[in-house]
């Protein structure tokens, strides 16, 4: 728990240093919301073939859970960074486009996630706002729901 503690320390002392503002969500409410690995180790390789608590292993578990047997080589394609999942999707036979659907995977390319892109669930969509449930953005390795702001997903991905 001291280890916990300390790193939500350190991730809103990171992020008021850069301005930002960050909800941390305890791990007893994170690890409810059923992603296996909200409490694990931080980079480990998880069932999916990504690593742990990064945006990525988080949209597949959600993927996972709706039924799609979804890992890093779906459909005979490898998935990589959320930044090549776009093109992957597309090699895969999905539809992708600007259309966002609640259920949708957003993808942002290497403009997000220090390069890597990043990838989120659509959960809701209400007046023209889009809102997101996603790992690693405004909680370092941890989950986090948002409106979707000025920087904009450059594709939907619809399994």
């Amino acid at each position: 728990m001291k280890r916990v503690r300390f790193l939500a320390v350190a991730a809103l002392l990171s992020m008021s240093a850069l301005g930002s503002t960050a909800v941390i969500i305890p791990p007893a409410a994170e690890a409810a919301s059923g992603y296996p690995y909200a409490n694990s180790a931080v980079g480990k390789k998880d069932r999916w073939g990504f690593l742990t608590r990064y945006c990525t292993s988080y949209v597949a578990y959600r993927l996972d859970k709706r039924g799609f047997n979804f890992s890093n080589h779906y459909k005979g394609e490898s998935w990589g960074d959320a930044k090549t999942w776009d093109n992957a999707a597309k090699k895969a036979g999905l539809t992708v486009n600007k259309t966002p659907k609640v259920g949708a995977v957003a993808v942002w390319g290497s403009n997000m996630g220090g390069g890597a892109g990043h990838v989120a669930v659509v959960s809701k969509i209400s007046g023209g706002k889009i809102t997101v449930q996603e790992y690693n953005v405004r909680v370092s390795f941890g989950y986090g729901e948002r409106v979707i702001g000025s920087i904009k997903p450059e594709s939907y991905i619809h399994f």
